[in-house]
C-alpha cells in the first residue's frame, strides 16, 4: 500500500472514490444520492481550496481517501473511505496516522463528527484513541423530510436525544434492547433523576461483587 497526497492528477481518481463514499453513506440512511456531477464539482472545490487529502493505493490502484479540512485553525476529517474489497487490511489505520502526522505540524488536536449509528465507524475511531466527546451536534427538522422514518432513543448522563433509524443497522441486541427500555422508560415518565439513581445503583452493586 502506498498513501500520497492528493495531486491533479489523481484528481479523477478522488472524484470516484469520493461519489462512492456518498452512495454508500445514503444507502445506510435510506436517502438518495445527488447527481454525481455535484460531487465532482465539490471534490474539485475542496482540492483547489486546499484541504488536506490522502489517497492510498495498491498497485497502482486508488482504493481509499481521507479528507481533512481547516475551520478556525483546527482540522476536522470530513470524510474517510475505503473501497469495500481492501477494508479489514489497515488502510483506513494507515490513512490516519498519515494524516495525523500531517496535522502535528500546525496542531496538536485532530477532530471529527461520527454518526452515531454508524458503529462500525465509531469501533474504528474508539480503537485508534479517538474517546472523547468534544461537541454535541443536534438537529430540528422545521419541514417533514425523508429520514423521519423513525428514531431510537439514546441517552448521555440521563438526558433523552434521539437518533435516526438507519438501513441495515449494526446494533448489538444489548443495544437495541437497552434502546427499547429507554423509551419505555421515558414514555412513562421516567426523569433524568431517575435514570440516574437506577444506573449509579446497579453500577454499585455490581461493584460490590468484585
Amino acid at each position: 500500500m502506498e498513501i500520497l497526497r492528493l495531486d491533479e492528477e489523481h484528481l479523477r481518481d478522488f472524484q470516484e472514490l469520493y461519489i462512492e463514499f456518498f452512495k454508500e453513506l445514503r444507502a445506510k440512511q435510506g436517502w438518495s444520492p445527488y447527481a454525481e456531477a455535484e460531487y465532482r464539482a465539490e471534490a474539485v472545490h475542496y482540492f483547489k481550496r486546499g484541504d488536506l487529502i490522502f489517497l492510498a493505493f495498491d498497485e497502482g490502484k486508488a482504493i481509499g481517501f481521507i479528507r481533512v479540512s481547516s475551520r478556525e485553525g483546527s482540522f476536522w476529517v470530513e470524510e474517510i473511505y475505503v473501497r469495500p474489497e481492501f477494508r479489514g487490511r489497515g488502510i483506513g489505520r494507515g490513512l490516519v496516522k498519515k494524516t495525523e502526522e500531517e496535522v502535528l505540524k500546525w496542531d496538536s488536536a485532530l477532530y471529527l463528527f461520527v454518526l452515531p449509528q454508524d458503529r462500525n465507524a465509531i469501533a474504528f475511531w474508539k480503537r485508534l484513541g479517538y474517546d472523547t466527546i468534544n461537541t454535541i451536534e443536534l438537529v430540528k427538522d422545521l419541514e417533514p423530510t425523508p429520514r423521519d422514518s423513525g428514531f431510537h432513543t439514546v441517552e448521555l448522563l440521563g438526558e433523552r436525544f434521539r437518533i435516526f433509524r438507519w438501513k441495515g443497522e449494526k446494533f448489538t441486541e444489548e443495544e437495541k434492547r437497552f434502546m427499547e427500555l429507554l423509551e419505555e422508560f421515558y414514555k412513562k415518565g421516567g426523569t433524568k433523576g431517575e435514570l440516574l439513581r437506577l444506573a449509579n445503583n446497579a453500577l454499585e452493586k455490581w461493584l460490590e461483587r468484585r
